[in-house]
């Protein structure tokens, strides 16, 4: 049986109380109702090293051992960290080969595997009959790969995140939602959360092709609030996953979002500036384009360019493929301008230089966004 939203959420929560407390107790406290089903007072700490250069230990999260109708089963939590900001606000790092031999996002795939020898070595001489991975913002992230990493053991494994950004490529979360199995996967974010935005194209969120469970954020603007647990706790309340209030997409179609970047590349348009909506449909946009163009995630990462740069020439290539790509692509500018509050003449000429540059001020809009909701629960 899965855990449910609070249950995921409290002990999302309690890992934060284990930074710099030994004492497992204080993570059993935050989450009442999942003690019952685990035993988290004589869990196991998880250790992992924070920072670039000096660096310091400190609590990462736990595992625990089921009981009674969850006797087999094992609960793995790792909680977020600010000390990996940099890694996912850095718009041109490349990818690595990650745990299923396809690209993720180097520095999630790194702060994975600071804790998992101390993971396999509590599941050394063990057979769980499932496992339970819960992790809440860049903790999310590392959680996810974990998973990935813990999936050939041939148990039930089911991954619950909040918040959680992006960690590997397309194929990636092709692979690790078919591996997992979507309904096995249970990805809440709320709409006005900046983190789950990142890192932007090409990774891809698990399950793959799936808004999961997209939860109103407080307000319409992009915030930081929206990130932190006590939000999302409030907003999965006593909710079943089946029951929670989830917001479906209004733009399901290429052609919808083609009409909405044509009004919103206007002077006239809708007032998009700081808008959590108009910063998905951007995204989206860009996201379609490129597969209409065809690209290789593996070339981008590796092939002696920048990814923005690789970016640019794909989009600027797409330009002259088709008038409709072209005016797609233009108006996905000028939207993503105005989206940041820049006026840029509509006479512009949209150049692989104009495209690089539009694209490296988006990148580093949004992640400086996240990083102020990562600082908030930084080290």
């Amino acid at each position: 049986m899965e855990l449910s939203p609070t249950q995921a959420a409290q002990v999302a929560t309690s890992t934060y109380l284990l930074r710099l407390s030994r004492d497992m107790s204080v993570a059993e406290d935050a989450a009442p109702t999942v003690s019952e089903a685990f035993d988290i007072g004589r869990g196991t700490r998880l250790i992992g090293a924070t920072g670039i250069g000096v660096q310091h230990r400190s609590g990462f999260g736990f595992t625990a051992w089921g009981q009674g109708a969850h006797q087999g089963e094992c609960l793995i939590a790792v909680r977020g960290t600010a000390s990996a900001y940099d890694w996912l606000s850095n718009v041109r790092m490349g990818g690595v080969i990650g745990p299923s031999g396809y690209l993720v996002h180097a520095g999630f795939w790194r702060g994975a595997q600071s804790v998992l020898p101390q993971i396999r070595q509590q599941l050394n001489g063990h057979n769980p009959t499932a496992l339970h991975v819960v992790g809440h913002s860049l903790g999310g992230a590392m959680a996810t790969l974990i998973a990935d990493s813990l999936s050939n053991l041939g148990c039930a494994l089911r991954l619950y995140t909040f918040g959680a950004p992006r960690c590997g490529v397309d194929e990636h979360a092709r692979y690790l939602t078919e591996q997992l199995g979507a309904q096995n996967i249970y990805r809440a974010y709320h709409d006005t959360d900046p983190v789950p935005m990142v890192p932007v194209f090409p990774y891809s969120h698990v399950p793959y092709d799936s808004n999961a469970y997209r939860l109103k954020g407080p307000g319409t603007l992009v915030n930081v609030q929206s990130h932190l647990m006590p939000t999302y706790r409030k907003s999965v309340a006593d909710c079943a996953w089946s029951s929670l209030p989830v917001i479906l997409p209004k733009h399901s179609s290429f052609e919808a979002a083609s009409e909405w970047l044509a009004e919103a590349a206007k002077d006239s348009g809708p007032f998009i500036m700081g808008s959590a909506a108009a910063l998905r449909l951007i995204l989206s946009a860009l996201d379609w384009i490129l597969k209409q163009i065809g690209h290789g995630a593996g070339l981008l990462l590796f092939a002696g360019t920048t990814l923005i740069d690789g970016l640019a020439r794909l989009l600027y290539s797409g330009m002259l493929q088709s008038i409709r790509l072209a005016r797609a692509i233009g108006n996905m500018m000028m939207a993503a301008m105005r989206f940041m509050g820049r006026v840029v003449s509509a006479t512009v000429d949209i150049t692989v230089s104009f495209i690089d540059y539009v694209l490296g001020l988006l990148f580093r809009f949004i992640a400086a966004i996240a990083r102020k909701a990562v600082d908030l629960i930084s080290d």
